[in-house]
């Protein structure tokens, strides 16, 4: 078996999204692109290269894998991702191709179900009375663990990861990929949720990416097209104005933020790690990294309050911030 290695680049382009991960850690369909690549090759990589030595230890001891301080990359038959919006763009077709070569279950689980798609449900799986399946556009799947609460309609392609939670009346519409440990409600589509986050109230999210440990209070909403009908332009953490070539765009959210309950979150918004937004407006785009913002004003949250709050909530699923990361974290804070 040959062996191969992998690379962790672009990660300021990716920002907020992998801060705290490596950028092949990311999410991009039903599969992250290093659990899409080691299923094709049939292996795990050998090792990855990262010109950072405080993120190649934070990824050395998220992934198991090995540093390589100097090597060659692996040329891989995969999208080139360097941005949020290239997450997005690339969705749609990376989501139909993980839901297509996965393994597939034949589980009865007695749902209402219409359309012609694959619905692979494993045999762990929770399904309570009077919810609704949709694969006439697209597969869908629900792996280890999940439940489907009363009432909630899942509309294909869409990819529910495992030991995730749809909580009862949610609308899950296509193109959404939930990852682990994830409670989702209200009305979704076109997301991506990368593992261990919280929405499980009313209300909409829309064409998003979404980090690790992020939690939408109650009534919670976003917008993901210009009155304008115009394709959107993102102001980076960098301040930068970036054009997506892309009509349908929602918000990209870092790690470990917070979000008030009725908070409003505008087109093409940037919401860095971190952050605690409680206001009565909407969400600055793009927020910095560690800002607390209330009607009073913003301010930086302190980053030993912040990964004191990160721990206890990791420690509700029994997980630990590693050290590595939290030197990560620590570097983000004081940038």
């Amino acid at each position: 078996m040959t062996q191969w290695n992998i690379q962790d680049n672009a990660n300021d382009s990716m920002a907020p999204l992998c801060d705290l991960r490596a950028t092949f850690e990311q999410r991009t369909g039903g599969l992250t692109t290093l659990e899409r690549l080691t299923k094709r090759r049939g292996s795990s990589p050998a090792g990855f290269l990262c010109s950072d030595a405080t993120r190649a230890e934070m990824i050395a001891e998220r992934t198991g894998l090995r540093h390589i301080a100097d090597g060659t990359v692996t040329s891989h038959d995969h999208p080139e991702i360097n941005s949020p919006w290239d997450v997005l763009s690339h969705l749609p077709q990376l989501l139909v191709e993980d839901l297509k070569e996965a393994e597939q279950y034949t589980h009865a689980h007695g749902a209402t179900t219409f359309g012609e798609h694959r619905i692979d449900v494993h045999p762990t799986v929770t399904i309570c009375p009077n919810v609704t399946m949709d694969a006439s556009v697209g597969a869908i799947r629900i792996e280890e663990g999940a439940t489907v609460r009363p009432g909630a309609v899942l509309c294909g392609p869409c990819w529910i990861g495992k030991h995730v939670t749809i909580v009862d009346n949610a609308c899950i519409k296509a193109n959404t990929s939930i990852g682990p440990w994830c409670k989702i409600g209200g009305e979704v589509g076109g997301t991506i949720f990368q593992a261990y986050t919280n929405k499980s109230h009313d209300g909409h999210l829309g064409d998003s990416v979404i980090g690790e440990w992020v939690n939408f209070g109650a009534g919670t909403i976003n917008s993901n097209l210009l009155n304008t009908y115009a394709d959107v332009i993102v102001k980076g953490l960098d301040g930068k104005r970036h054009r997506t070539n892309n009509q349908f765009v929602g918000c990209f959210v870092g790690d470990h933020v917070k979000f008030a309950i009725g908070t409003r979150i505008m087109t093409g918004s940037v919401v860095g790690t971190g952050s605690m937004l409680a206001s009565s407006m909407p969400v600055p785009t793009p927020t910095p990294r560690f800002s607390w913002i209330t009607d009073v004003g913003t301010r930086k949250y302190a980053v030993d309050k912040c990964i004191a709050v990160a721990k206890t909530v990791m420690a509700r699923r029994s997980l630990e911030l590693g050290s590595a990361t939290e030197s990560v974290f620590r570097k983000l804070a004081n940038e």
